[in-house]
């Protein structure tokens, strides 16, 4: 079932873009399913792949208001409304989104 929460739209959000959005990133989408929300990334820094889901995806969306999200990244919001949340999106850049795939495989952000 699809999570239409704030949280829900948002990861959604940040994964249908991800996939085209992670070439030339140390973590490489290498398959993805987006109704399933279900996603293999290849490290190439470590050269093994990290598969994850909607679990490792709502656990990264917490960290995003904590000390693990970058500052040269693009500052989340603190409101809990779509319309704010959107906008961000439309903000967000590949360096955002690997940021968060990263907050989802390794609880912080490793790769500059």
């Amino acid at each position: 079932m699809k999570d239409n929460s704030t949280a829900g739209r948002v990861i959604r959000g940040i994964m249908e873009n991800f996939p085209e959005a992670s070439q030339g990133s140390s973590l490489i989408c290498r398959r993805w399913d987006y109704a399933a929300m279900d996603f293999t990334f290849f490290d190439c820094e470590e050269e093994k792949s990290h598969r994850l889901g909607s679990v490792d995806f709502g656990r990264a969306f917490g960290l995003l208001a904590s000390d693990k999200w970058p500052r040269g990244c693009t500052p989340p919001p603190r409101a809990n409304t779509w319309a704010v949340w959107q906008d961000w999106l439309g903000q967000a850049d590949a360096m955002d989104f690997d940021a968060f795939v990263q907050l989802a495989i390794f609880g912080e952000v490793i790769y500059g």
